[in-house]
């Protein structure tokens, strides 16, 4: 059974520059294996570091066998307002239009990120990268 998956569990610290630390439960306890700016980069941070940490191949930490847990983090408040920003090359065409509207976030658990309402454009998921969470929200 040398080659069977692990089952890895890690979790994210959240920092206070905002960026994520990421821990992994090793043999020896709890190791901060690497940090990412990027909340689409947690996933390989943890299994690539688990991998160094376990002493085996990447491919023995397969992703069904990966639980990565993501915290509500310190900042931002259910219902309050954000302001979408820019964050990475993203060539989503819908990014680009949301960029500098604000709408009301809740924190949505099971996808690491932000629910957030924008009036007149819908509900859509945002990591806290692209949030601003000081926004200067005038009555328009």
């Amino acid at each position: 059974m040398a080659d069977a998956p692990l089952h890895v569990r890690a979790r994210v610290r959240h920092e206070p520059d905002r960026s994520y630390a990421v821990l992994v439960e090793g043999p020896e306890g709890e190791v901060l294996v690497g940090a990412t700016r990027w909340t689409g980069e947690v996933r390989a941070v943890a299994r690539e570091d688990a991998a160094r940490v376990f002493g085996v191949p990447v491919e023995r930490i397969a992703g069904e066998h990966l639980q990565v847990l993501v915290p509500r983090p310190p900042y931002g408040e259910e219902g309050q307002w954000v302001r979408v920003v820019p964050a990475g090359e993203s060539t989503d065409p819908q990014d680009r239009l949301e960029v500098g509207t604000a709408g009301q976030a809740s924190w949505f658990g099971p996808e690491a990120a932000w629910l957030v309402v924008l009036p007149g454009s819908g509900a859509g998921m945002h990591p806290s990268e692209h949030l601003d969470f000081e926004p200067v929200v005038g009555p328009d």
